[in-house]
Protein backbone atom coordinates (compact mmCIF):
# COMPACT_ATOMS: atom_id res chain seq x y z
CA UNK A 1 0.00 0.00 0.00
CA UNK A 2 2.89 2.22 1.26
CA UNK A 3 4.62 1.24 -2.35
CA UNK A 4 1.44 2.61 -4.06
CA UNK A 5 1.16 5.81 -2.47
CA UNK A 6 4.89 6.81 -3.15
CA UNK A 7 4.11 5.99 -6.92
CA UNK A 8 1.37 8.30 -6.84
CA UNK A 9 3.30 10.73 -4.90
CA UNK A 10 6.22 10.77 -7.43
CA UNK A 11 3.70 10.87 -10.69
CA UNK A 12 2.17 14.10 -8.88
CA UNK A 13 5.21 15.84 -8.21
CA UNK A 14 5.84 14.68 -11.88
CA UNK A 15 3.16 16.47 -12.96
CA UNK A 16 3.23 19.72 -10.96
CA UNK A 17 6.85 20.29 -12.05
CA UNK A 18 5.93 20.23 -15.52
CA UNK A 19 3.30 22.61 -14.49
CA UNK A 20 5.44 25.24 -13.02
CA UNK A 21 7.80 24.40 -15.84
CA UNK A 22 4.95 25.31 -18.48
CA UNK A 23 3.90 27.85 -16.37
CA UNK A 24 7.42 29.94 -16.32
CA UNK A 25 8.37 29.24 -20.16
CA UNK A 26 5.04 30.34 -21.20
CA UNK A 27 5.68 33.16 -19.02
CA UNK A 28 8.91 33.69 -19.87
CA UNK A 29 7.88 34.03 -23.73
CA UNK A 30 5.12 36.11 -23.27
CA UNK A 31 7.10 38.72 -21.48
CA UNK A 32 9.38 38.50 -24.29
CA UNK A 33 6.73 38.58 -26.96
CA UNK A 34 5.23 41.48 -25.28
CA UNK A 35 8.69 43.47 -25.30
CA UNK A 36 9.08 42.78 -28.80
CA UNK A 37 5.73 43.75 -29.55
CA UNK A 38 6.64 46.88 -27.03
CA UNK A 39 9.71 47.66 -29.28
CA UNK A 40 8.62 47.20 -32.48
CA UNK A 41 5.84 49.70 -31.56
CA UNK A 42 8.28 52.05 -30.95
CA UNK A 43 10.33 51.45 -33.33
CA UNK A 44 7.08 52.14 -35.83
CA UNK A 45 6.62 55.49 -33.80
CA UNK A 46 9.77 56.54 -34.11
CA UNK A 47 9.94 55.43 -38.14
CA UNK A 48 6.25 57.10 -39.15
CA UNK A 49 7.78 59.80 -40.63
CA UNK A 50 10.22 57.94 -42.33
CA UNK A 51 7.90 55.57 -43.90
CA UNK A 52 5.27 58.00 -44.59
CA UNK A 53 7.80 59.98 -46.49
CA UNK A 54 9.16 56.95 -48.99
CA UNK A 55 5.45 56.11 -49.55
CA UNK A 56 4.84 59.96 -50.97
CA UNK A 57 8.27 59.52 -53.38
CA UNK A 58 7.24 56.01 -54.47
CA UNK A 59 3.51 56.87 -55.17
CA UNK A 60 3.69 61.24 -56.07
CA UNK A 61 7.10 61.83 -57.15
CA UNK A 62 6.57 63.17 -60.17
CA UNK A 63 10.51 62.20 -61.72
CA UNK A 64 12.17 58.84 -61.98
CA UNK A 65 14.05 57.27 -59.03
CA UNK A 66 14.62 53.72 -57.97
CA UNK A 67 14.47 51.70 -54.81
CA UNK A 68 17.99 51.37 -55.11
CA UNK A 69 19.04 55.01 -55.33
CA UNK A 70 16.44 56.07 -52.49
CA UNK A 71 18.27 53.01 -50.48
CA UNK A 72 21.60 54.50 -51.08
CA UNK A 73 20.16 57.65 -49.88
CA UNK A 74 18.71 56.75 -46.63
CA UNK A 75 21.75 55.15 -45.49
CA UNK A 76 23.96 58.06 -46.15
CA UNK A 77 21.96 60.56 -44.48
CA UNK A 78 21.98 57.96 -41.53
CA UNK A 79 25.75 58.58 -41.36
CA UNK A 80 25.55 61.84 -42.16
CA UNK A 81 22.99 62.57 -39.42
CA UNK A 82 25.97 61.46 -36.78
CA UNK A 83 28.10 64.12 -37.65
CA UNK A 84 30.89 62.01 -37.56
CA UNK A 85 33.48 62.94 -40.20
CA UNK A 86 35.26 59.78 -39.95
CA UNK A 87 32.14 57.50 -41.01
CA UNK A 88 31.27 57.12 -44.30
CA UNK A 89 28.82 54.98 -46.49
CA UNK A 90 30.38 53.17 -49.49
CA UNK A 91 28.70 52.39 -52.90
CA UNK A 92 29.48 48.48 -53.93
CA UNK A 93 32.48 49.96 -56.24
CA UNK A 94 33.31 52.57 -53.50
CA UNK A 95 33.60 50.12 -51.03
CA UNK A 96 35.42 47.69 -53.38
CA UNK A 97 37.98 50.52 -54.27
CA UNK A 98 38.71 50.68 -50.54
CA UNK A 99 39.21 47.74 -49.78
CA UNK A 100 41.77 47.63 -52.49
CA UNK A 101 43.18 51.08 -51.64
CA UNK A 102 44.42 49.47 -48.55
CA UNK A 103 45.92 46.08 -50.02
CA UNK A 104 49.46 45.71 -49.45
CA UNK A 105 49.87 45.74 -53.45
CA UNK A 106 46.62 46.54 -56.43
CA UNK A 107 46.55 47.57 -59.40
CA UNK A 108 45.99 51.30 -59.71
CA UNK A 109 47.35 55.11 -59.86
CA UNK A 110 48.25 55.00 -56.19
CA UNK A 111 45.71 57.13 -54.11
CA UNK A 112 42.98 57.30 -51.46
CA UNK A 113 40.26 58.30 -52.57
CA UNK A 114 36.85 60.15 -50.48
CA UNK A 115 33.66 62.79 -52.08
CA UNK A 116 34.50 66.31 -51.61
CA UNK A 117 30.84 67.84 -52.90
CA UNK A 118 30.26 66.94 -56.43
CA UNK A 119 33.81 66.12 -56.88
CA UNK A 120 36.80 63.68 -55.91
CA UNK A 121 39.24 64.25 -53.29
CA UNK A 122 42.71 62.93 -53.01
CA UNK A 123 43.40 61.88 -49.53
CA UNK A 124 46.86 59.99 -49.54
CA UNK A 125 49.05 59.80 -52.78
CA UNK A 126 51.34 56.75 -52.85
CA UNK A 127 55.21 57.23 -52.86
CA UNK A 128 56.66 55.96 -56.09
CA UNK A 129 53.39 55.31 -57.41
CA UNK A 130 51.88 56.33 -60.49
CA UNK A 131 50.02 59.26 -59.06
CA UNK A 132 53.33 60.35 -57.59
CA UNK A 133 55.69 60.60 -60.28
CA UNK A 134 52.72 62.60 -61.73
CA UNK A 135 52.67 65.21 -59.33
CA UNK A 136 49.32 64.59 -57.67
CA UNK A 137 49.53 65.66 -53.98
CA UNK A 138 47.27 65.17 -51.20
CA UNK A 139 44.28 67.56 -51.07
CA UNK A 140 43.63 68.20 -55.02
CA UNK A 141 40.15 68.08 -55.35
CA UNK A 142 39.63 66.11 -59.14
CA UNK A 143 37.34 67.78 -60.97
CA UNK A 144 37.70 66.02 -64.65
CA UNK A 145 38.38 62.40 -65.27
CA UNK A 146 39.34 62.25 -69.04
CA UNK A 147 37.57 65.72 -70.44
CA UNK A 148 34.33 64.31 -68.22
CA UNK A 149 32.94 66.47 -65.29
CA UNK A 150 32.78 64.58 -61.97
CA UNK A 151 29.69 65.99 -61.50
CA UNK A 152 28.13 65.35 -64.48
CA UNK A 153 29.15 61.55 -64.59
CA UNK A 154 29.15 60.71 -60.50
CA UNK A 155 31.57 59.37 -57.95
CA UNK A 156 31.06 55.56 -58.59
CA UNK A 157 31.41 55.83 -62.44
CA UNK A 158 34.47 58.42 -62.07
CA UNK A 159 36.45 56.27 -59.50
CA UNK A 160 35.80 53.34 -62.27
CA UNK A 161 37.62 55.66 -64.61
CA UNK A 162 40.67 55.82 -62.86
CA UNK A 163 41.16 53.10 -61.13
CA UNK A 164 39.71 50.90 -64.13
CA UNK A 165 39.57 51.41 -68.21
CA UNK A 166 42.21 50.44 -70.38
CA UNK A 167 45.69 49.74 -68.42
CA UNK A 168 47.65 50.70 -71.31
CA UNK A 169 46.25 53.87 -71.86
CA UNK A 170 47.18 56.57 -68.92
CA UNK A 171 43.86 58.54 -67.19
CA UNK A 172 43.61 62.48 -67.83
CA UNK A 173 42.71 63.77 -64.38
CA UNK A 174 42.08 67.74 -63.84
CA UNK A 175 42.39 68.73 -60.01
CA UNK A 176 41.94 72.09 -58.37
CA UNK A 177 44.90 72.84 -56.00
CA UNK A 178 44.99 75.55 -53.70
CA UNK A 179 47.52 78.33 -54.32
CA UNK A 180 48.05 76.44 -57.92
CA UNK A 181 44.45 77.04 -59.39
CA UNK A 182 43.40 73.94 -62.24
CA UNK A 183 45.98 71.50 -63.41
CA UNK A 184 45.91 68.37 -65.94
CA UNK A 185 47.96 65.41 -65.40
CA UNK A 186 48.30 62.24 -67.29
CA UNK A 187 48.28 59.31 -64.91
CA UNK A 188 49.42 55.56 -65.52
CA UNK A 189 47.77 52.54 -64.42
CA UNK A 190 50.31 49.80 -62.99
CA UNK A 191 50.86 47.66 -59.76
CA UNK A 192 51.75 50.14 -56.78
CA UNK A 193 52.93 48.37 -53.94
CA UNK A 194 52.78 49.99 -50.53
CA UNK A 195 55.54 50.95 -48.59
CA UNK A 196 55.29 51.07 -44.80
CA UNK A 197 58.66 52.77 -44.47
CA UNK A 198 61.95 54.65 -45.83
CA UNK A 199 64.94 55.23 -44.37
CA UNK A 200 67.94 57.21 -45.13
CA UNK A 201 70.93 58.39 -42.67
CA UNK A 202 72.86 61.41 -42.24
CA UNK A 203 75.49 61.75 -40.05
CA UNK A 204 75.11 59.68 -36.96
CA UNK A 205 71.14 60.58 -37.46
CA UNK A 206 68.98 58.03 -38.67
CA UNK A 207 66.03 59.50 -40.79
CA UNK A 208 62.67 56.86 -41.11
CA UNK A 209 59.68 58.10 -42.53
CA UNK A 210 56.70 56.09 -41.46
CA UNK A 211 54.07 56.17 -44.20
CA UNK A 212 51.49 54.17 -42.56
CA UNK A 213 51.03 51.36 -39.57
CA UNK A 214 49.98 48.72 -42.19
CA UNK A 215 50.62 45.29 -41.42
CA UNK A 216 54.26 44.27 -40.61
CA UNK A 217 55.52 47.66 -40.41
CA UNK A 218 55.97 47.56 -36.27
CA UNK A 219 58.49 44.47 -37.52
CA UNK A 220 60.00 46.11 -40.33
CA UNK A 221 60.74 49.55 -38.08
CA UNK A 222 62.46 47.81 -35.05
CA UNK A 223 65.01 45.75 -37.86
CA UNK A 224 65.81 48.96 -39.76
CA UNK A 225 66.37 50.64 -35.75
CA UNK A 226 68.28 47.66 -34.93
CA UNK A 227 70.48 47.99 -38.04
CA UNK A 228 70.85 51.84 -37.97
CA UNK A 229 72.46 51.50 -34.42
CA UNK A 230 74.77 48.65 -35.17
CA UNK A 231 75.98 51.18 -37.63
CA UNK A 232 76.18 53.82 -35.11
CA UNK A 233 73.49 56.40 -35.57
CA UNK A 234 73.06 58.39 -32.11
CA UNK A 235 70.15 60.05 -32.51
CA UNK A 236 66.29 59.50 -34.39
CA UNK A 237 63.99 61.35 -36.62
CA UNK A 238 60.59 59.88 -37.47
CA UNK A 239 58.81 61.82 -40.00
CA UNK A 240 55.29 60.63 -40.31
CA UNK A 241 53.40 63.54 -42.21
CA UNK A 242 50.92 62.31 -44.88
CA UNK A 243 50.37 59.24 -42.60
CA UNK A 244 47.09 57.70 -42.81
CA UNK A 245 47.43 55.65 -39.73
CA UNK A 246 46.82 52.09 -39.43
CA UNK A 247 46.31 48.86 -37.42
CA UNK A 248 46.87 49.46 -33.61
CA UNK A 249 48.92 46.67 -33.13
CA UNK A 250 51.41 47.72 -35.71
CA UNK A 251 51.21 51.07 -33.40
CA UNK A 252 51.62 49.45 -30.20
CA UNK A 253 54.83 47.29 -31.56
CA UNK A 254 56.28 50.53 -32.59
CA UNK A 255 55.64 52.21 -29.17
CA UNK A 256 56.56 49.72 -27.01
CA UNK A 257 60.12 49.54 -28.51
CA UNK A 258 60.60 53.08 -27.83
CA UNK A 259 58.73 54.03 -24.77
CA UNK A 260 59.61 52.88 -21.12
CA UNK A 261 57.40 50.70 -19.14
CA UNK A 262 53.51 52.51 -18.98
CA UNK A 263 50.24 53.09 -21.07
CA UNK A 264 50.47 53.43 -24.45
CA UNK A 265 46.89 53.85 -25.53
CA UNK A 266 43.63 53.01 -24.52
CA UNK A 267 40.33 52.04 -26.80
CA UNK A 268 36.77 52.14 -24.98
CA UNK A 269 34.02 51.01 -27.21
CA UNK A 270 30.02 52.10 -26.93
CA UNK A 271 29.41 49.49 -24.23
CA UNK A 272 32.48 50.89 -22.10
CA UNK A 273 35.01 47.81 -22.55
CA UNK A 274 38.24 49.41 -22.79
CA UNK A 275 41.20 47.71 -24.39
CA UNK A 276 44.62 49.24 -22.72
CA UNK A 277 47.69 49.01 -24.36
CA UNK A 278 50.91 48.81 -22.67
CA UNK A 279 54.72 48.58 -23.00
CA UNK A 280 57.02 47.03 -21.44
CA UNK A 281 60.32 48.05 -19.38
CA UNK A 282 62.79 47.57 -22.08
CA UNK A 283 63.19 50.04 -24.57
CA UNK A 284 66.10 52.03 -26.24
CA UNK A 285 67.09 55.52 -25.44
CA UNK A 286 68.08 57.29 -28.37
CA UNK A 287 66.88 61.35 -28.69
CA UNK A 288 64.24 61.38 -31.05
CA UNK A 289 62.73 63.77 -33.43
CA UNK A 290 59.21 63.77 -34.82
CA UNK A 291 58.08 65.10 -37.59
CA UNK A 292 54.42 65.75 -37.75
CA UNK A 293 51.56 67.92 -40.11
CA UNK A 294 47.80 68.58 -40.93
CA UNK A 295 47.74 64.87 -42.46
CA UNK A 296 48.75 63.06 -39.72
CA UNK A 297 46.24 61.09 -38.64
CA UNK A 298 44.95 58.23 -36.22
CA UNK A 299 48.10 56.04 -35.40
CA UNK A 300 50.13 58.40 -36.31
CA UNK A 301 49.10 61.40 -34.25
CA UNK A 302 48.99 58.98 -31.28
CA UNK A 303 52.45 58.08 -32.48
CA UNK A 304 53.70 61.75 -31.84
CA UNK A 305 51.43 62.30 -29.08
CA UNK A 306 52.68 59.32 -26.93
CA UNK A 307 56.19 60.03 -27.36
CA UNK A 308 55.28 64.17 -26.63
CA UNK A 309 53.69 63.07 -23.32
CA UNK A 310 56.18 60.64 -22.17
CA UNK A 311 58.77 63.55 -23.22
CA UNK A 312 60.47 60.70 -25.59
CA UNK A 313 60.98 63.45 -27.99
CA UNK A 314 60.60 66.91 -29.71
CA UNK A 315 57.82 67.07 -32.02
CA UNK A 316 58.10 69.28 -34.73
CA UNK A 317 55.94 70.72 -37.47
CA UNK A 318 52.18 71.36 -38.20
CA UNK A 319 49.36 70.49 -35.78
CA UNK A 320 47.29 67.37 -36.82
CA UNK A 321 44.66 66.64 -37.92
CA UNK A 322 42.34 65.68 -34.56
CA UNK A 323 41.45 61.74 -34.98
CA UNK A 324 40.32 60.23 -31.82
CA UNK A 325 38.08 57.68 -33.40
CA UNK A 326 38.49 54.16 -34.47
CA UNK A 327 36.45 52.72 -37.73
CA UNK A 328 35.75 49.19 -39.08
CA UNK A 329 34.60 48.56 -42.34
CA UNK A 330 30.97 46.53 -42.46
CA UNK A 331 30.22 45.02 -45.32
CA UNK A 332 26.60 45.21 -46.22
CA UNK A 333 24.70 42.41 -48.19
CA UNK A 334 25.03 44.22 -51.52
CA UNK A 335 28.61 44.65 -51.08
CA UNK A 336 27.96 48.19 -50.11
CA UNK A 337 29.72 48.72 -46.71
CA UNK A 338 30.00 51.26 -43.92
CA UNK A 339 33.33 52.54 -42.75
CA UNK A 340 31.74 53.19 -38.95
CA UNK A 341 33.16 55.05 -36.05
CA UNK A 342 32.54 51.96 -33.44
CA UNK A 343 35.35 53.22 -30.26
CA UNK A 344 36.98 55.92 -28.98
CA UNK A 345 41.70 56.48 -28.57
CA UNK A 346 42.98 58.17 -25.82
CA UNK A 347 46.42 58.89 -25.14
CA UNK A 348 48.99 57.65 -22.72
CA UNK A 349 47.46 60.40 -20.29
CA UNK A 350 44.21 59.83 -21.11
CA UNK A 351 43.57 62.38 -23.46
CA UNK A 352 41.31 62.22 -26.72
CA UNK A 353 43.02 64.05 -29.76
CA UNK A 354 38.88 63.82 -31.44
CA UNK A 355 39.17 67.45 -32.96
CA UNK A 356 42.06 68.76 -31.12
CA UNK A 357 45.22 66.92 -33.04
CA UNK A 358 48.57 67.31 -31.74
CA UNK A 359 50.28 70.25 -31.39
CA UNK A 360 54.02 70.49 -32.00
CA UNK A 361 56.59 71.77 -29.79
CA UNK A 362 58.26 73.26 -32.21
CA UNK A 363 55.68 74.75 -34.85
CA UNK A 364 57.10 75.07 -38.48
CA UNK A 365 54.97 75.79 -41.30
CA UNK A 366 55.43 74.71 -45.00
CA UNK A 367 54.22 76.76 -47.91
CA UNK A 368 52.32 74.99 -50.24
CA UNK A 369 55.41 74.98 -52.80
CA UNK A 370 57.71 73.10 -50.70
CA UNK A 371 55.35 70.36 -49.68
CA UNK A 372 56.66 68.62 -52.66
CA UNK A 373 60.12 67.62 -50.76
CA UNK A 374 57.90 65.42 -47.91
CA UNK A 375 59.65 62.88 -48.07
CA UNK A 376 62.74 63.71 -50.09
CA UNK A 377 64.98 63.24 -46.71
CA UNK A 378 66.94 66.49 -47.62
CA UNK A 379 66.72 68.79 -45.27
CA UNK A 380 68.47 71.82 -47.93
CA UNK A 381 64.70 71.41 -49.74
CA UNK A 382 62.68 70.37 -46.36
CA UNK A 383 62.53 72.59 -43.71
CA UNK A 384 60.74 70.73 -41.32
CA UNK A 385 63.37 68.27 -41.46
CA UNK A 386 66.04 70.91 -41.49
CA UNK A 387 64.68 71.82 -38.15
CA UNK A 388 64.13 68.45 -36.51
CA UNK A 389 67.80 67.62 -37.07
CA UNK A 390 68.22 71.40 -35.14
CA UNK A 391 66.19 70.68 -32.22
CA UNK A 392 67.88 66.86 -32.13
CA UNK A 393 70.97 68.91 -31.51
CA UNK A 394 70.29 70.53 -28.91
CA UNK A 395 69.44 67.66 -26.74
Amino acid sequence: MKKRVNIITVVVLMALTGLVSFVVTFYSVQMNFNSQLKTYGKWRDEWRRFTEALNHIEKRYIGDIGQELLMAGAIEGLIRSTGDKWSLYLSPEENEAYLHSIASSYEGIGVSLTRDGVNIKILEVIEDSPAWEAGLLAGDIITHVDGMAVEEIGYDLALAFIGGGDAAAPVILTVERQGAGSLQKSVARDTVVRPRIKAARLDTVGIIRILNFYEEMGEELILEIEDMMADGITSLVFDVRNNPGGGLNELEAALDYLLPEGILITMRNKEGFEDVRTSGPDHITLPIAVIINENSISAAEFFAACLQEYDRAVIVGEKTSGKGRAQENIRLTDGSGLILSTSEYFTSQGKSLEGVGVTPDVEITLPESQRVHIGSMDPNLDRQLERALSELSKR
